[in-house]
């Protein structure tokens, strides 16, 4: 649970969220899973009521099918609750970033007859603007842009605002996917909007990693980075130091034992002759994040034991997550000459190293710019707009300096 205003109770607004079940790397899309009721082959009007009911009940609204979902306040969490809970009716899992496509519930269903409900799609519009000059981005976790929109919303810019999302690829141990493979997939993509630099580019969480390579990429064959941002970017344990590593760990396991204090004293409150109360039967991780910097990414169930597996989402949503784990598992960062402004938050991550610390020895020409929330609240309500003002300031004098 997050606890920040404009959240919903019991779900998380995570650079990686991950349903729990039986393995790591499933391949499945939509359709092939049956957690409920299956409504695809049901008359549309009955797809269009059930989707319409799940969509009311998440935004807390009376909706009209040709109503658009982004107005009325649709944010990730809502926009995961409607995925999480269609496909748990229906069996149906709509692409993470499909209301970027269909902005309101008959376009979706729409889809869902065309079979349009996932997009493997790499480019996703997020902003329009000037396509002359744009601005390209990776978000964190599963390629989910909702959780950038307030920042995107309130950035200070004239141009187009692309979203880039990481190519799927299917769990196999000894052909995983890497920053690097990504990264020439992101070449052929941005060069379809714009042939020649210079490039703007911005990474939000793991997402800044994969900026930062684009951007290595580009100037290696020639081209001129204007503008590189990466806002709170992590690095995994295995290429952390051994001191990093043992401070990282002492927090976490003093968080742990006080969560766990705290949750005793909840299930005793609420236990019933001698059994336990609610708090029972959640599902959890494997083993403990102690043992994160000694697995191989290799491992079908490396994901389990990383601290944002989270259980309850569906299998593509879930199999993506999983492979940025692994991506992130397997990466090992240069020292990078280029200018780049990293943004780091004030409240920082309980779960991962300070930023600036991690990465102070990688980054050669480097402006830190501290933000107001958390690693997940720096883009949100107030704290988005002061960030996207400073993010703004700089794409300008990026410009003017070019």
């Amino acid at each position: 649970m997050v606890d920040r205003k404009g959240l919903c109770d019991g779900e998380t607004m995570s650079g990686i969220q991950l349903q729990t079940g039986d393995g790591a790397g499933t391949e499945r899309r939509s359709g092939d899973a049956s957690p409920g009721e299956r409504l695809d082959a049901a008359p549309d009007d009955q797809v269009v009521a059930r989707l319409l009911d799940i969509a009311e009940k998440a935004l807390k609204t009376r909706l009209d099918p040709q109503q658009d979902l982004l107005d009325v306040g649709l944010g990730v969490n809502r926009a995961l609750r409607i995925i999480r809970e269609f496909w748990r009716a229906t069996g149906i899992e709509l692409d993470v970033n499909i209301f970027y496509r269909c902005r309101n519930v008959a376009e979706i269903a729409d889809a869902i007859r065309t079979e349009r409900a996932y997009s493997d799609e790499k480019r996703v519009l997020l902003r329009e603007g000037d396509h002359e000059r744009p601005l390209f981005c990776y978000a964190g976790g599963a390629n989910c842009f909702l959780e950038m929109r307030e920042l995107i919303s309130a950035l200070p810019f004239n141009g187009a605002i692309h979203g880039l999302a990481v190519k799927a690829h299917p769990f196999q141990p000894h052909a995983l996917p890497t920053v690097e493979s990504e990264v020439q997939d992101a070449l052929c993509a941005i060069r379809r909007v714009q042939k020649r630099g210079p490039y703007r580019l911005m990474g939000y969480s793991f997402g800044g990693v994969i900026a930062l390579e684009l951007a290595r990429a580009l100037e290696a064959e020639g081209e001129k980075i204007e503008f590189l941002a990466m806002l709170d970017s992590p690095l995994s344990d295995h290429c952390i130091s051994t001191a990093q590593w043992l401070r990282l760990m002492a927090r976490v396991v003093c968080r742990q034992a006080l969560a766990f204090l705290a949750l005793r004293r909840r299930l005793d409150r609420y236990a019933v002759n001698g059994k336990p109360g609610c708090g029972a039967g959640y599902p959890k991780r494997k083993g403990h994040r102690l043992l994160l910097r000694f697995l191989s990414p290799e491992k079908a169930d490396y994901p389990l034991f990383n601290p944002q597996w989270v259980h309850g989402f569906p299998p593509a949503y879930t199999g993506m997550g999983e492979q940025i784990m692994r991506m992130k598992g397997l990466y090992q960062p240069r020292r990078y000459e280029g200018k780049t402004h990293f943004v780091t938050s004030s409240a920082g991550s309980p779960i991962d190293c300070p930023s600036r610390d991690v990465w102070a020895p990688h980054l050669a020409n480097v402006e830190w710019i501290e933000t107001n929330g958390t690693h997940l609240s720096m883009l949100v309500g107030r704290n988005a707009k002061a960030l996207a003002a400073t993010i703004g300031e700089r794409l300008q004098n990026s410009s003017k300096s070019g």
